[in-house]
């Protein structure tokens, strides 16, 4: 039973994503700003702080592959995405002393940085897409402010939750 219940986590945090997305549309906030929640990536991210290393890039793989395969046309974008935001989270996690502040940061770089790649993806293929300026401005920073509200959230439940877990599993 306990080893079911951190896919069950990231799989409500993955169609948590949906949920927002289609009953807070971009309407609800004044018609002007896109905020993407990226729940399942704070998991993730959460996972590269707090969780066994090697398992948390598996499970970074095989969401983001599901990612892919249900919500964009283009397999692959974050079938590399995640794994590399968990990896980058955790030589930061290494380098930086973990509490809340310094989590949140990595956090929001690795968001950022996911965000920035994936627009430069979308720019690749479709040149009209979204201008920088309006990336920047209309959708970066509103996500950013959401996924990182809800980092703080989860910091200290999935935290305390996974480092427990982590325990467990060594000692089985």
């Amino acid at each position: 039973m306990k080893r079911i219940v951190l896919p069950l986590i990231l799989s409500l945090c993955y169609i948590a994503e949906s949920l927002f997305a289609q009953f807070f549309a971009a309407r609800s906030f004044g018609g002007k700003f896109t905020i993407v929640p990226h729940f399942l990536l704070v998991m993730l991210i959460l996972m590269g702080m707090h969780y066994r290393k090697r398992l948390s890039i598996i499970y970074a793989f095989v969401f983001g592959m599901l990612f892919d395969a249900f919500y964009t046309g283009i397999l692959g974008v974050y079938l590399f995405f995640y794994p590399l935001a968990v990896y980058l989270t955790e030589k930061m996690d290494r380098i930086l002393q973990s509490n809340i502040f310094t989590g949140t940061l990595v956090a929001v770089l690795n968001m950022a940085i996911v965000e920035f790649l994936v627009y430069g993806i979308n720019a690749l293929i479709n040149p009209q897409v979204m201008g920088f300026d309006d990336f920047l401005l209309l959708r970066l920073w509103p996500t950013l402010i959401l996924n990182a509200a809800f980092f703080i959230l989860a910091w200290y439940p999935m935290g305390n939750f996974l480092k427990r877990r982590a325990r467990e599993e060594e000692k089985e």
